[in-house]
């Protein structure tokens, strides 16, 4: 890249509040907190995404020390996430957007939570699982679960192989509450009536067929459950 265009690029950005970034693999401007990052010429918008870590590869550090992942290995990149020491920023590309429907080809187990992003299925058994899951039905009883954050999972489907998920495509919440396996589906209809500290009191399905808990439990689905 000559130094015309990275001047005229810093210079832009001082105008702007644009991040800019060059196609050699390192950011040569900006960071997790900007609104908007340019890469290779093409603008990213700052909007909440998640990805798993196996979706990652990285492309250099930003001029904050922050590093750059390409997330999905799309070339060029649709997904920028930007890692800070204290903060982390996602960035989609100027046209593009999280799939929200589509083929299911993954399921990210509560991304994010417990600075873990290791968690996920996206083998067939796995998610034919996820689809007996959600399609549970039977009526609906209160449980009370003592910690909403150790006690369960959330999942969120990525669709079409794009390694990105978002809150839309929330699947459900598995946990373990007063002796049962239990299931809370997307329904907007759900009830939570949050007690003291991270208790929950909550409306889900109870788990009642044995082969699909065995199923279930030998998967990342249930990782860190007490149960």
């Amino acid at each position: 890249m000559k130094t015309t265009l990275k001047w005229t690029g810093g210079a832009l950005a001082a105008l702007t509040g644009t991040a800019v970034l060059c196609s050699c693999g390192t950011v040569i401007q900006g960071n997790e907190n900007s609104y908007t990052v340019v890469y290779d010429g093409v603008t990213f918008y700052s909007q909440t995404f998640y990805c798993a870590d196996s979706d990652r590869e990285r492309l250099g550090k930003a001029e904050s020390g922050a590093d750059v992942l390409s997330v999905g290995g799309f070339d060029p990149p649709r997904y920028l996430l930007v890692e800070g020491s204290d903060n982390s920023g996602c960035f989609i590309a100027d046209g593009e957007s999280v799939p929200t429907s589509g083929q299911v080809t993954k399921a990210l187990i509560d991304p994010g939570v417990r600075a873990d992003n290791s968690k996920e299925l996206s083998k067939k058994e796995e998610l034919d699982m996820l689809e007996e899951l959600s399609g549970l039905t039977g009526e609906p009883r209160t449980f009370t679960i003592d910690n909403y954050f150790t006690d369960g999972n959330s999942f969120y489907y990525v669709y079409d192989d794009s390694g990105v998920s978002c809150e839309e495509n929330w699947g459900g919440y598995v946990a373990y509450a007063q002796g049962e396996w239990i299931y809370i589906s997307p329904d907007p209809d759900r009830t939570y009536d949050w007690g003291e500290g991270n208790s929950v009191t909550v409306t889900a399905i109870a788990i009642k067929d044995q082969d699909l808990i065995q199923r279930m439990c030998s998967t990342d689905l249930t990782k860190y459950i007490e149960y």
